[in-house]
């Protein structure tokens, strides 16, 4: 096993400076072994409703202790991780205000944890009816010389809360003064005997910056605890009446542990179960107190308050967004919330009071705490906020796992981000918190008009510290692991003469006489620097207290004279066993698993480094690993528990090579589907024991050599062959690729053509034009002829063989061909040896009309007497071109051959001869030949026909004709034409027509063309119904058009808005007609018109003279022809209807009924009917 060795530097400072040169710190956690708390006064509820104290012990270690309060005392003992209550009798520590400004003996509250126990964390949490406040309890280490008060504006309820400062002394004669800048609160100051007096200030104003300090001349080297607050206050800001207060109650941190930078975080607005902002939406005030001059402070950067000593900065409005705030020097920040009534935007009153809780700085944090979430008196909601460095937020845990919701970046503060958890849902109210680097956290709980809020804990300044320090990276640390070495180191602000060191329970002690000292300085002043004579080592672990034993000199300020006494608590931590399993041999490519067998008999194994021997290394527990370069490696694994300890393994691991899987294949020549298989493997180191194959085809075979092999598929095809070859060492290589079963070459050959009289008949083979290049072949034959002779035997072994047949007949004749790889077959033909007297003939189908345009066609008729024509030979123009044949083999009887020749135009005709050449055999042969006529071909040109229109009358065609001057006629056809060519766009209709001509000589031979021709469609058009119009009134014409592209026209143009679109306005003067022209995008036009009658004023005469003279005898109306719907209504003088009519086709007569009417004067009213006003008048009957 490996061990970790660390060599660690335990450096003791004691500090006894006045307070000025108290700015040289170490930095310790909130954990320790001495704790002083109080139980400041408390404004009740009710009188009923008294508070109560519990404190909250946790530890992450087992631990044990005593808390103690004047006369009461009770033993606790905490487990890791877990949280320990005692409750406090409040008879014990309770201050009653009426007991402010005055020594109380007695009265604090002790912690302390047992010799050789680990260190421990305190809260305390007071708690009554509606009433809630909690602070986080420093160690006696991290006490201070300094502090500022940190309290509120008091604003209480019937003026009975009062801010409170409260000091506890942890040693005897203490003296401490009470300032707010020069002035003493207390003049004098306050001088505490005994460890545990405790003395309370109380006042109706804000105590905030007020400075509480040791008396330098007398407790230069005393520290105290302070804590602040207010027994009873409200908060709010100036638009709302509060309704409620609760306690503020903090303790202080001493000056040397305030920072520079803070990050803000809002208590939570959302109720538990729930991410949406509705409770405590106005957010909190912060509030910034300084310890020097001229401290400039920021928000978010920007710039809001330059303070001194003691001087304080309060956000005018409380804020709801998370916020950076910072100073040049050193501050210290609270976050305030505020009365339950308001607190909400709107309005109303959520869960929640005043509650104060100053915040850690970054420069302190911390990575492992647990914390208690109280639920005291009545708190229903609870949560932790916590700001942390960005690239830690993912190690973040709460009891082991990481927070159901995520971290939010902090926008004005770079690198940091931030968490508001709700703990409601956990089933504990006990929290480990743990990240990789350190965090800030603050617990809080709202209930019914009452909250707490305190820091879940950190790391402090203090003027006496008892930290390991790393040589190498020069960190503090409190625990080493066992065969560590170390140094004690101790440093004093004064020299001394002799050092005793002990460590328990050990029992080692080393005394030093006249140490050897070496002189430093820090931040100006002088120290002495002290090492232990030799180094030690811890061989066991546990937990052990360091005790120094410095004899100082006489010194001044209060100091002790003598001997002086430090000590500290060191935990030594066994290094884990570090164990794993893994094969001893593996081979290149394979995953290995390497599992993890560590065991730590103290802490929990955190992290593992594995090296795998081939520059690659792996973090996790259980890693899997492929190597990919055979040899041998070293493996190590590295366990590193909680505690930092670690210790290493090392194993061998053998590494195989693979062999390299090759195979090749060759088909059978002959053989259907068969392959023969190779091995082609190879192997660096070993050898190949083992071939697999897998063939694809649902077979398998293992095989223990590589002997070439065959298999054979079932059916022809491409299949995927996979061979797997293992070496003696386990390590196999696979390979797969396509093979393709072919079917097996099949033999065949050539028959010769021949004839009774043939001297010889050639055999011709085709077999080996299949196989590939390189397979050598043997041939057999048998040639079926029972007539062989010695001379001409019946077989052969060549492969292109000649053999005599002597009798016309079928003859059997079989071919068989052997390949190298073993594999052959056979191939029979029949051959028919022809009769040596064939007889040539043929019939010329179409001799009756042979044009030169038109193909003539031949029948042939040719025969033998056995066996069957083997091969024709045609002639066509044998006299001209005796050597141009067209061969044509194995004919049948009555197949058609056609011949084109050349066309001609002239002469009138021309003869050819046809000669047919018909064999039976090589030699055997017979020929006709024929002479034939064949007449001139006429020529025809036709030219394009274009386009027209459906309603252009017919035309005759011209554009066809025959140009070579033989005699003859042209017909034309298609749709719309006439035999003569007189074409009818109408009666074709619209679309292409093909239109022939075909041209006839006397001779009957024929030339022909076809033209298309297009008819495009006539538009269509109505120019719409005849219209009336006032005079002077326009109207639109509304024609109905059917077209393509159509363009318009109207004539004549005269009272037309526009003449050339589809409808104009019309303002004619007098009676009209429109013709509407329309023409298409073809040129093809239709024509419609439409009339407007002119709606004339009616002229209507006062007088008429119905004498029958045959003059003015009826009373007619000029222009009211034009209102064919008009009603006309004529009364006499009393009112009675003499006349009416629809329409005045009638005039009025002057009778009624038949009967003339008296002369005189009759009254009309006239309804023209086209929404006009009636006329209305009289006419007079004069006879």
């Amino acid at each position: 096993m490996i061990k970790k060795i660390l060599k660690l530097s335990f450096a003791l400072v004691m500090l006894c400076l006045s307070a000025k040169n108290l700015v040289y710190a170490q930095s310790v956690s909130n954990e320790g072994l001495e704790f002083w708390s109080v139980f400041p006064t408390h404004v009740p509820n009710t009188a009923t409703q008294l508070a109560n104290i519990s404190i909250f012990i946790t530890s992450k270690q087992a631990s044990s202790g005593t808390v103690s309060a004047g006369g009461f005392s009770q033993r606790f003992n905490v487990a890791a991780n877990t949280v320990t209550e005692i409750q406090v009798p409040r008879a014990s520590a309770y201050i009653n205000d009426s007991e402010s400004g005055r020594v109380l003996s007695n009265r604090a509250i002790r912690i302390v944890v047992d010799a050789g126990q680990p260190a421990v964390v305190v809260y305390a949490h007071i708690f009554a009816g509606a009433r809630s406040a909690a602070s986080l309890i420093l160690p006696v280490k991290a006490l201070g010389q300094q502090y500022y008060s940190m309290n509120f504006t008091q604003n209480s309820i019937s003026n009975q809360g009062k801010n409170f400062i409260t000091v506890v002394a942890s040693e005897a004669n203490t003296k401490v003064f009470i300032r707010r800048g020069n002035i003493d609160l207390v003049p004098g100051g306050v001088t505490l005997n005994n460890a545990g007096d405790v003395y309370e200030y109380l006042s109706s104003n804000d105590l905030t910056g007020v400075s509480v300090k040791v008396d330098s001349t007398t407790s230069g080297c005393k520290r105290f605890a302070m804590f602040s607050g207010s027994s009873g206050t409200f908060i709010n800001d100036l638009s709302c009446n509060p309704s409620s207060q609760d306690p503020l109650y903090q303790q202080d941190y001493p000056i040397e542990s305030w920072g520079r930078t803070y990050g803000f975080i809002p208590f939570s607005m959302a109720a538990p179960g729930s991410i949406v902002a509705t409770e405590r939406t106005l957010g909190q005030y912060v509030r910034v107190v300084a310890q020097s001059n001229n401290t400039n402070v920021q928000i978010n950067g920007v710039t809001v308050a330059t303070l001194n000593a003691g001087g304080f900065y309060t956000t005018p409005n409380p804020l709801n967004q998370a916020a950076s705030i910072s100073a040049d020097k050193p501050i210290s920040v609270a976050q305030y919330a505020l009365t339950s009534s308001c607190s909400n935007r709107n309005g109303l009153a959520p869960p929640g009071d005043p509650d104060m809780v100053i915040l850690n700085p970054i420069e302190y944090s911390i990575k492992n705490i647990t914390v208690y979430s109280s639920t005291r008196e009545n708190i229903s909601e609870q949560y932790i906020n916590v700001l942390i460095k960005t690239a830690a937020a993912a190690s973040f845990r709460i009891n082991g796992a990481a927070p159901a919701i995520a971290f939010t970046p902090l926008a004005t503060l770079p690198g940091y981000s931030y968490l508001q958890l709700n703990l409601n849902s956990y089933r504990t109210n006990n929290f480990n918190l743990t990240a990789d680097d350190g965090f800030n956290a603050i617990a809080y709980g709202f209930g019914t008009v009452e909250s707490y809020s305190y820091s879940a804990g950190t790391n402090l300044a203090t003027t006496l510290t008892a930290n390991a320090v790393d040589p190498v990276s020069n960190l503090q640390i409190t625990s080493a692991c066992v065969y560590d070495e170390y140094n004690l180191q101790l440093t004093l602000n004064v020299p001394t003469q002799r050092i005793v060191w002990t460590i328990n329970p050990s029992n080692t002690v080393i005394t030093s006489v006249n140490p050897v000292v070496r002189d430093t300085t820090i931040n100006g002043q002088p120290y002495y620097v002290y090492k232990i004579p030799k180094p030690g080592i811890f061989t066991k672990s546990g937990n052990y207290t360091v005790n120094i034993v410095a004899d100082l000199p006489p010194s001044t300020g209060g100091c002790k004279l003598g001997d002086q006494l430090f000590n500290f608590p060191f935990t030594v931590y066994s290094a884990p066993n570090t164990n794993f399993r893994m094969p001893a041999s593996v081979c290149v490519g394979d995953s290995v698993r390497f599992v993890d067998l560590s065991t730590d008999s103290s802490k929990t194994i955190k992290s593992w480094i594995w090296k795998f021997g081939d520059g690659t290394t792996s973090t996790l527990q259980n890693p899997t690993h492929t190597y990919t370069t055979p040899g041998t490696d070293t493996v190590s694994l590295t366990a590193v528990s909680e505690s930092g300890c670690q210790s290493t393994r090392q194993q061998i691991i053998r590494v195989n090579n693979l062999p390299n899987a090759v195979f090749t294949y060759t088909n059978s020549v002959f053989k259907d589907s068969a392959v023969f298989l190779k091995d082609a493997s190879t192997i660096t180191t070993g050898r190949i024991v083992q071939w697999a194959w897998d063939f694809g085809d649902g077979k398998t075979e293992t095989r223990t050599n590589n002997q070439v092999f065959e298999h054979v598929y079932a059916a022809a095809g491409t299949y995927q062959v996979k061979l797997t070859v293992t070496s003696d060492l386990g390590c196999s290589s696979v390979i797969t690729q396509s093979v393709i079963a072919k079917p097996g070459i099949k033999p065949n050959f050539k028959l010769p053509d021949a004839c009774k009289t043939d001297i010889s008949s050639q055999f011709t083979d085709l077999t080996a034009d299949s196989v590939a290049t390189g397979v050598n072949l043997t041939y057999q034959w048998n040639f079926g002829d029972a007539n062989a002779t010695a001379a001409n035997p019946n077989t052969s072994t060549l492969k292109n063989p000649t053999h005599t047949f002597t009798q016309a007949q079928a003859y059997l004749v079989t071919e068989t061909v052997t390949a190298d790889d073993g594999s052959s077959a056979s191939v029979t033909k029949e051959l028919l040896i022809n009769g040596s007297l064939p007889k040539a003939a043929f019939e010329i189908l179409n001799n009756n009309n042979l044009c030169s345009n038109v193909a003539v066609i031949v029948q042939n008729q040719s025969s033998v007497d056995v066996g069957r024509i083997t091969r024709l030979e045609w002639y066509f123009d044998y006299q001209n071109q005796p050597t141009v044949a067209e061969t044509y083999l194995y004919p049948v009887a009555g197949q058609q051959y056609i011949h084109q020749y050349d066309p001609f135009n002239s002469p009138a005709t021309k003869t050819y001869t046809i000669r047919l050449m018909a064999y039976s055999g090589v030699t055997c042969v017979d020929i006709i030949e024929k002479i034939i006529t064949v007449n001139p071909a006429p020529k025809v040109v036709f030219g394009a026909l274009g386009s027209i229109c459906e309603e252009v009358s017919p035309i005759q065609f011209t554009q066809a004709s025959e140009i070579t001057g033989n005699k003859g006629s042209g017909v034309y056809s298609g749709a719309g034409v006439t035999a003569a060519g007189l074409f009818s766009p109408a009666a074709a209709g619209v679309g292409i027509h093909p239109i022939k001509y075909v041209f006839t000589t006397e001779s009957g031979c024929a030339d022909s063309l076809t033209q298309n021709i297009i008819v495009n469609p006539t538009p269509t058009v109505d120019a719409g119904t005849n219209k009336r119009v006032r005079i002077g009134s326009s109207v639109t014409l509304t024609p109905t058009v059917t077209g393509n592209n159509l363009t318009y026209r109207w004539t004549p143009a005269t009272g037309l808005n526009n003449p050339n679109i589809a409808r104009p306005v019309a303002t004619p003067a007098d009676d009209i007609t429109y013709r509407l022209t329309v023409t298409s995008a073809d040129s093809c036009s239709a024509t419609d018109t439409v009339s407007i009658r002119i709606l004339k004023i009616p002229v209507i005469p006062n007088t008429f003279t119905p004498n029958n003279d045959g003059v003015n005898d009826v009373w007619n109306i000029q222009n009211l022809d034009r209102y064919p719907d008009c009603i006309m209504d004529i009364y006499n003088r009393y009112g009675m209807l003499m006349f009416h009519s629809t329409g005045y086709g009638t005039a009025w007569d002057g009778r009624y009924k038949g009967e003339e009417v008296p002369v005189g004067t009759y009254y009309y009213v006239l309804n023209l009917k086209d929404g006009t006003k009636n006329y209305g008048g009289y006419v007079t009957i004069i006879r």
